[in-house]
């Protein structure tokens, strides 16, 4: 039996009315709409006989009733909430993917050797409070109870006070705390959001690594001044400043580091004055921790030579960090050897945006799918994939998931199912 497109449309379709009014999908972390999306998949997961749990620090989590919470699972598991004005796929396909294995599990009778479970990550964007990856990192240890409380939201609610006062909301939930150590294996399917796999006519994505990150909030002070009546010589120009950084971060970002400058901020943003001070964020990501520290050391270089030589004030803040990650071996080759089995055309490439897998990878093994974007749109209103391609990313996961549970009263390390580990990147 094949993971069904209409039940998989029909999810997200659902998941996709929960959602704020306006254009797209605005979902925010412990919002009404996001614990009516996680409610939504609690009623899917205890039709089928599955029992929900919340931890202390907002992540939902879903297994069999009856199973045994301290024993090591084989996971599937992504987040539900939303940016503003963002796409029904993102987070959701691979929450739905996790629903939709554990359908074919009841429906094939199907028991692995490990229990099964389905992981809702909460805060994976970060919209709300902040901070990307917030649930993920809670759940492997990375954040304190303490960290959580100082995330705080625009009205200045922090995390941990805005999960407890919607715990209404997860009435249905038995609260506790259940560690990282408990999953043996994690897996994640998640949208593209790139052209890569339409542009190689691929079907399936199966991820080698994930980039490491760095972001820098920098401000350029210089003088505000009368456009026309200050020389060009005697002028201390934020903005003009702020052109040539970007201009450097864009010739410094060799080799496999991208680099972006997306947000730029000039005060007093007058036509006649000249900009006395001007905000923008620097982006860099790699797979090659050495290349991105290279690049970043380069980059803030340039960015503290430039403010000396134009004689301003340069204030470099970094605002988020995460190191490179290797998906596990052997976890991708089931997943190659699920693909050959079934037919699937995939490739093997890195991804260049950060997941919660990324943060499981430390604490478990860990493994990824991508599924096609349509014309590479995520975090927007046009964000889509077909349910089909979903469908197929499904059955690929599954036969991982098989081989990772491994066989009723057999033996615990799981197999590629008999299938040799492939050498080539495309099949």
């Amino acid at each position: 039996m094949r993971a069904s497109a209409d039940r998989i449309r029909l999810d997200i379709e659902t998941i996709a009315g929960c959602s704020a009014s306006g254009p797209g999908i605005d979902r925010l972390t412990f919002t009404p709409e996001y614990w009516a999306a996680v409610d939504y998949v609690a009623g899917q997961m205890g039709a089928l006989g599955y029992e929900r749990k919340t931890t202390v620090h907002g992540n939902t989590r879903f297994r069999r009733e009856g199973s045994e919470w301290a024993e090591p699972a084989v996971a599937v598991g992504s987040h539900l909430d939303a940016v503003p004005h963002g796409g029904r796929f993102d987070g959701v396909a691979g929450v739905v993917a996790g629903v939709e294995i554990a359908r074919l599990l009841a429906d094939q009778d199907d028991a692995l050797g490990r229990p099964f479970e389905v992981i809702v990550f909460a805060e994976e964007e970060g919209a709300r409070f902040g901070s990307v990856l917030t649930g993920s990192k809670a759940f492997a240890g990375r954040l304190s109870d303490c960290e959580l409380a100082q995330l705080k939201d625009a009205d200045g609610t922090s995390y941990l006070e805005a999960f407890a006062e919607s715990s209404d909301s997860a009435a249905t939930a038995v609260s506790g705390v259940v560690g990282a150590g408990d999953v043996a294996s994690y897996f994640e399917l998640h949208i593209e959001q790139s052209v890569v796999l339409e542009t190689a006519r691929a079907a399936i994505g199966i991820v080698q690594a994930i980039v490491g990150l760095r972001q820098y909030r920098v401000v350029y002070s210089g003088t505000a001044n009368h456009a026309g009546a200050t020389p060009m010589r005697l002028r201390k120009d934020s903005l003009a400043a702020a052109a040539r950084a970007i201009v450097s971060v864009e010739e410094l970002s060799t080799g496999a580091t991208v680099g972006t400058v997306g947000m730029l901020v000039s005060e007093p943003n007058a036509a006649n004055v000249i900009p006395g001070r001007t905000l923008f964020s620097v982006d860099l990501r790699d797979t090659d921790p050495l290349a991105l520290q290279a690049v970043g050391d380069a980059v803030l270089k340039r960015i503290r030579d430039i403010a000396e030589e134009r004689q301003l004030q340069a204030e470099v803040k970094m605002t988020a960090e995460s190191a490179p990650v290797v998906l596990f071996p052997r976890l991708r080759d089931s997943l190659r050897c699920s693909a050959e089995t079934l037919g699937i055309h995939y490739l093997e490439m890195p991804s260049g945006a950060a997941h919660d897998a990324q943060e499981m990878a430390g604490v478990t093994e860990a493994a990824m799918v991508f599924v096609p974007s349509i014309g590479g749109r995520s975090h927007c209103p046009e964000e889509d994939t077909p349910y089909e391609a979903i469908a197929l990313g499904v059955d690929v996961l599954l036969g991982a998931v098989r081989a990772a549970g491994g066989p009723p009263g057999g033996g615990r390390e799981g197999s590629a199912g008999g299938c040799a580990a492939s050498t080539q990147g495309v099949q």
